[in-house]
């Protein structure tokens, strides 16, 4: 073999040797990963949202295919925060992940500062969650509620609502008919009194009753 034939194997040689060098380099930093699954997608947004709101509620509403891009979910999440007072702020949040990375790619607001939105423009509006219901509750303008969460104050005061569709001996005890009715508590922090409000399914008060923290045990909460 001739000089120029060596020259050329060697030279073949080291571009092998380097080809194999920088593959194995680029698999190191760049490894081939697999497209996410939806619960992995779902698990990572979860995991980001409630650590920059971890005083929050969240809940997943739907989980589909990305319209934007293969191998990226849409995540649907329902957030409500200060759910445990009179007017809690509800809102949905979407996520394109990880096409649009954990930034909300759409939001929309049910909720907030003693409003629900939309209430006044559909008159068949009903009340599906009890998020909504304390706002709505608070919205009516009841003298009794915002007398009892204004004299105890606002942030000591815990609210919390519940569906009934048959009656509670209890609730009937003491003068309220919860048949297909919202149960809505206030209980504040080191009160001597509870309030019971009835909200029927459409959003209006019916009946408010006080009662002596004393004399029950109930709890709705």
């Amino acid at each position: 073999m001739d000089l120029f034939g060596k020259i050329a194997i060697a030279t073949i040689a080291v571009i092998f040797v380097f080809g194999v060098i920088f593959g194995v380099v680029l698999l190191l930093y760049h490894p081939v990963t697999k497209p996410l699954t939806s619960s992995q997608a779902e698990k990572l947004v979860l995991k980001d949202v409630q650590q920059e709101y971890p005083n929050a509620v969240f809940s997943v509403i739907s989980i589909s295919s990305s319209n934007l891009t293969k191998d990226s979910w849409n995540i649907v999440l329902n957030v409500v925060y200060n759910s445990t007072k009179a007017c809690p702020e509800v809102m949905t949040e979407g996520f394109d992940y990880p096409a649009v990375t954990l930034v909300p790619s759409d939001e929309v607001l049910y909720a907030s500062n003693c409003k629900v939105y939309g209430y006044g423009y559909a008159p068949d509006y009903i009340i599906s969650e009890p998020y909504i219901a304390l706002d709505r509750a608070y919205e009516n303008g009841n003298s009794t509620i915002i007398n009892y969460v204004s004299s105890h104050g606002y942030n000591n005061t815990n609210a919390y609502a519940s569906f009934y569709r048959t009656a509670n001996p209890f609730l009937l005890a003491i003068g309220i008919n919860s048949t297909d009715m919202w149960i809505i508590k206030y209980n504040a922090t080191n009160a001597k009194s509870v309030l019971y409000t009835a909200m029927t399914g459409t959003g209006n008060v019916v009946a408010t009753k006080i009662v002596n923290a004393s004399n029950t045990t109930y709890s709705i909460d």
